[in-house]
């Protein structure tokens, strides 16, 4: 695509971007009044308007009054969001979740099932939760499916999976021509971040950073309101952050074994000292002499973390979700306090509030982002 080109691709995102959020805010309304609002020509409105239209992404809702003149009456444009549905798919390594939305994320429909990495059951999962949802193919927008690895979002494939044992997949090949809608794919931390910004703790935000505290850990960055994915797509590896100390010590990351940041900071590390997680906070609260030095310890360690990505990123807001971060409420002030003494740079560091339904609700988002914007 030559400089010329892009520029008129961008030129029409924006204008399409704009078109539909006058529709939003300012229904019913007809497409004389929007090419007014917004100084486009009436060509341009129309085009913009059909493909909203055959995207299901706005609707037509009957006639406005007749002109002083008596002409003809203009159709009314509305933003329905029952016009349309969305599906997100979560494969985890031990639980697969669907859960589908209308336009405006609010959930028609929601069913977990015991894992599976074989496709053709994933398949007709998804087709026996659109028929339970009663909704029709010809009514959904789109799907995403986000899986706990390393993704090309690009081509649709899983470079590397290790829970559910997929090595360089092209999991959108093999499923998309199962389904009459598009199929987008992408990373599950991804997936969250997306999640939170849309329907949680993120507040639509355009700059977040999103970290997924579980038996590991990983983050994702949303900057501009997009996934920053990185050469390899493999942003977000905080797994593999390391200290000075570490390399005195000699303890070096290694593909393929527990990463240093991780071993400090995740469920796992902190299981190891004998109790689960959500056990040692609970004792951090009462005041346990053994709990507390091992969650001061967490403490130090993840701000220290938080307050180098805030140097690095200035991110608006700080969200840490995963299994660990339902326990964390005891901690977050503390948390935010020791980042604020860290770095001058100031962000805003909450708990995520959708829970395990993040990334699954992400993935509808991510969707709904493709498709609108594509």
């Amino acid at each position: 695509m030559g400089v010329s080109q892009a520029h008129h691709e961008l030129i029409k995102k924006i204008n399409r971007s704009l078109v539909l959020e006058t529709i939003k805010t300012s229904q019913p309304i007809s497409r004389v009044e929007i090419t007014k609002e917004l100084n486009l020509s009436k060509s341009t409105v129309s085009a913009i308007v059909d493909d909203l239209l055959e995207r299901k992404l706005v609707s037509e809702l009957g006639e406005g009054s007749s002109t002083k003149e008596g002409g003809r009456r203009a159709r009314l444009l509305g933003f329905n969001p029952d016009s349309g549905y969305g599906i997100g798919v979560d494969i985890g390594g031990t639980k697969i979740l669907v859960i589908i939305t209308n336009l405006n994320g609010t959930v028609v429909f929601r069913k977990k099932v015991k894992t599976t990495n074989r496709i053709e059951e994933i398949v007709e999962l998804i087709k026996q939760c659109m028929l339970e949802a009663n909704i029709n193919e010809s009514k959904v927008i789109g799907m995403g499916i986000g899986v706990p690895g390393t993704t090309n979002i690009h081509e649709g494939i899983i470079i590397q999976a290790s829970a559910l044992m997929w090595t360089n997949l092209n999991l959108i090949e093999l499923i998309s021509p199962q389904f009459s809608f598009p199929v987008f794919l992408n990373n599950d931390v991804n997936c969250a971040a997306l999640g939170e910004r849309w329907l949680g703790s993120g507040d639509n935000s355009n700059e977040i950073f999103f970290i997924g505290i579980g038996t590991g850990i990983g983050s994702a960055l949303i900057s501009n309101g997009n996934i920053i994915y990185g050469y390899e797509y493999r942003s977000g590896e905080i797994g593999y952050f390391i200290s000075r100390e570490d390399v005195e010590g000699k303890n070096f990351n290694k593909m393929g074994e527990n990463a240093v940041f991780e071993k400090k900071v995740s469920g796992t590390s902190l299981s190891n000292h004998g109790y689960p997680s959500e056990e040692l906070f609970i004792e951090y609260s009462k005041g346990s002499s053994e709990a507390v030095p091992i969650i001061n310890d967490f403490i130090v360690e993840l701000s220290i973390g938080i307050a180098n990505v805030t140097s690095l990123l200035n991110p608006e807001i700080v969200i840490i979700g995963g299994g660990v971060s339902e326990s964390m409420k005891i901690v977050i002030n503390k948390i935010q306090d020791l980042v604020n003494k860290l770095t001058p740079i100031k962000t805003n560091i909450k708990l995520a509030s959708l829970g395990g339904d993040a990334g699954a609700l992400g993935a509808i988002a991510y969707t709904f982002q493709q498709v609108e914007y594509s």
